[in-house]
């Protein structure tokens, strides 16, 4: 492999055998090199394949205004959640942490805080993250001797759980923000308080994780056939039929400002979710 660009002393972009642009991370790769140089492969650390001349040009950029260590601190939470969590992570997630981290520390530095208004509802939905991130923020605090808060740790979460999302249209806030609107539809509709730490609300929310990144994706229950028989459908919407009313709620939600409509089996498995809960309160 031969040098297309040196970055700096330790990162570079070369044609490997494919024919597509990477990046190349390791210590002193791109030290002393230039352009038309072979490779040392022994000093590859990490490879970063980039996607697109858009990306290639966001990657140049960021290793042009942010600080090495910076870098290296952010594909190493990226590599930690992935450990954590056991789940693969869009690689390029890295340079919205790098870009985010930096920025937290320059206000930082100049006492500004930003308040995270999202930080409750991301403990509730995204709590692995949470922890992730706050684990990450201490690193951070401990290496480059700097004090980001809590509201930070919020903001890191966000972007490892934009990692786990797959689509490039719709993020983690949208994610949060629609769970939002689904429990309140249904925290009205029921009149109960949901009990947080409650064994059948967390499957609740899990379930409702995965529902809303479908809804967001556009994947509308009816563009799949419904597995559901009709009389299992019949049968759980008339034993709840209190779930079985928010349920018609949220669907109507979805309806008028998602435009997504909810399959028999979605409206079932939320119904179920809720005849749980309504059982465990009652």
């Amino acid at each position: 492999m031969e040098i297309l660009k040196i970055l700096n002393n330790n990162v570079i972009i070369v044609l490997n055998e494919e024919n597509e642009e990477v990046i190349l991370m390791g210590n002193g790769l791109g030290f002393q090199m230039k352009t038309g140089a072979k490779v040392d492969v022994e000093k590859i650390e990490k490879v970063f394949k980039l996607e697109n001349q858009v990306q290639s040009e966001q990657i140049e950029q960021l290793f042009a205004e942010i600080p090495e260590e910076i870098i290296e601190i952010s594909y190493k939470i990226l590599s930690h959640a992935r450990i954590a969590l056991d789940k693969e992570l869009n690689e390029s997630s890295f340079i919205a942490i790098a870009d985010h981290l930096n920025s937290s520390i320059q206000r930082a530095k100049k006492s500004i805080q930003v308040k995270n208004f999202l930080l409750w509802d991301i403990k509730r939905f995204f709590p692995a993250e949470l922890e992730i991130a706050r684990s990450a923020i201490q690193m951070v605090n401990q290496q480059l001797h700097v004090d980001l808060t809590d509201d930070e740790a919020g903001f890191l979460a966000l972007h490892i759980t934009n990692a786990q999302i797959d689509s490039h249209h719709e993020d983690a806030i949208s994610l949060t923000q629609l769970i939002e609107e689904i429990l309140t539809v249904i925290k009205y509709t029921l009149r109960i308080s949901f009990a947080e730490n409650d064994i059948y609300f967390q499957r609740f929310i899990t379930h409702l994780k995965f529902f809303t990144e479908r809804v967001l994706k556009k994947n509308t229950g009816n563009s799949a056939k419904d597995q559901i028989e009709s009389e299992l459908f019949l049968l759980v919407t008339t034993q709840y039929p209190e779930a079985f009313t928010a349920t018609k709620k949220v669907a109507e939600l979805l309806k008028n400002r998602r435009n997504y409509a909810m399959s028999k089996d979605e409206q079932a498995y939320i119904t179920i979710h809720l005849a749980r809960i309504i059982d465990k309160t009652s």
